[in-house]
């Protein structure tokens, strides 16, 4: 209720209880707050909790704010994938910390777009000029906000096969090397195009989408492992699925790339005719 009262514009929050508010009831409260830029706790007793939002929306526009989700997912792959296929300098205990963050600006950017749609003035100052994009860049932002929880995911699961430093396997690293390649290429040329507007680009996003999702190896695609250990170390589905699903959200936003570098200029309205003169 606390997320969902601030992304539709809510600027006072507060949280009342016919009983004492009980720790367990506290701790949730902090923590939303924690998640939500630009809340603060000004006024608490023991059955309820007063939180106001201090920042102002125009400060934060929106292509700003999705430049920063797609930083923080493109170094979180580099990390996760790295970490992977050898490179010592990959740490994945900084994945956490970034996707709680990622979460932060997609609330965030959610806020904004919705405050957008009801404020021309509030949209003009934050950089949407045209109401169509609303929705696109929400569906930009959602798709990089689910991204970062692959990656999430994938970091949580690498960490539990090789805890303390244990260096994976060499034909994990042969195995996962090309797809992280490729897939970079993927998440370039996919945001380089959407915040360009190059339908080119866009469209080269979508081809190397569609050859990812073709090529990765595994038995699932037909590819008959030689031992259960080697397919284990080197065709890993623990890999793979989360690989396939982040080069998924990346071709959507390719499609929406190519949808509005497509769009028609809103025609200009035909001006009212004067009425004649007595």
């Amino acid at each position: 209720m606390i997320t969902g009262n601030y992304i539709v514009g809510c600027n006072t929050i507060r949280v009342k209880s016919r009983e004492e508010l009980s720790a367990g009831q506290l701790q949730e409260i902090h923590e939303a707050v924690r998640g939500l830029t630009g809340l603060t706790i000004v006024n608490q007793g023991p059955k309820f909790v007063t939180i106001e939002n201090f920042v102002e929306p125009t400060r934060f526009p929106i292509d700003g704010l999705l430049r920063r989700l797609h930083f923080l997912t493109s170094r979180m792959e580099k990390i996760v994938l790295g970490a992977l296929v050898g490179d010592a300098g990959a740490t994945l205990g900084e994945i956490a910390r970034m996707e709680m963050e990622v979460d932060r600006l997609y609330w965030l950017v959610v806020r904004q777009l919705l405050l957008a749609a009801q404020n021309r003035t509030v949209a003009a100052k934050i950089g949407v000029t045209e109401p169509r994009h609303l929705l696109g860049d929400r569906v930009v932002a959602v798709s990089l906000e689910n991204v970062a929880d692959f990656w999430e995911e994938l970091a949580a699961d690498a960490a539990r096969r090789f805890p303390a430093g244990r260096k994976p396997p060499k034909a994990l690293a042969r195995a996962v090397a090309p797809i992280k390649q490729r897939l970079e290429r993927l998440v370039e040329a996919t945001m380089t195009s959407f915040f360009a507007m190059d339908v080119g680009q866009a469209n080269e996003a979508l081809d190397l989408q569609a050859s990812i999702g073709a090529d990765l190896p595994g038995p699932s695609r037909g590819t008959a492992p030689r031992t259960n250990r080697e397919a284990g170390a080197a065709e890993p589905e623990w890999v793979l699925r989360p690989v396939e699903h982040v080069a998924k959200y990346y071709g959507t936003i390719a499609q929406i790339t190519v949808n509005r570098c497509l769009e028609s200029p809103a025609r200009p309205r035909p001006a009212t005719p004067e009425a004649p003169k007595s």
